[in-house]
């Protein structure tokens, strides 16, 4: 497996390359732009994407479990059957993301916009939704058990708290 540090990930995106799947990186990617890359399958546990740019970036399969994904931007981004246990997603821009399949258990989404967002046949159990937008977010067969909301805008535009 091809390994990558940041230095060699920041070359190689700018000169157009975007798949990165089955490339081993470095657990530090914060604030650095990799919209529409590909990570399909990695395993990216306790990875650093703090306010990264990851718009329509491609997460299929991906294990992202004790992940910090606070502040990103990850518009449009696909996150289908991603494993995000336990990460922390504060402030993280998820508008119009597909997470279809996603668990996200014991996941915190403090103030992250959700809008648009496919969550059908998620797993939110035990995540923590403070101050979050579901505004026009997919919710159908989702598990909802033991989830917290505060202050969370629901996809029809209701205020839950719970």
């Amino acid at each position: 497996m091809d390994r990558v540090n940041r230095d060699e990930l920041i070359r190689r995106y700018a000169a157009g390359e975007r798949n990165f799947s089955g490339v081993k990186l470095d657990g530090d990617l914060s604030g650095i732009d990799l919209s529409g890359a590909d990570f399909t399958g990695n395993k990216m546990d306790e990875f650093y994407f703090e306010r990264a740019i990851l718009k329509r970036a491609s997460f299929v399969n991906t294990q992202l479990a004790q992940s910090c994904l606070d502040g990103a931007d990850l518009t449009e981004a696909d996150l289908r059957g991603a494993r995000l246990s336990y990460a922390n997603l504060r402030v993280t821009n998820l508008t119009n993301a597909d997470l279809r399949g996603a668990r996200f258990s014991n996941t915190r989404f403090d103030r992250a916009n959700l809008t648009g967002a496919n969550l059908s046949g998620t797993d939110l159990g035990g995540c923590i939704l403070c101050e979050a937008n579901l505004t026009g977010a997919n919710l159908g067969g989702s598990s909802l058990h033991r989830i917290t909301f505060r202050n969370t805008i629901m996809p029809d535009g209701t205020i839950q708290n719970s």
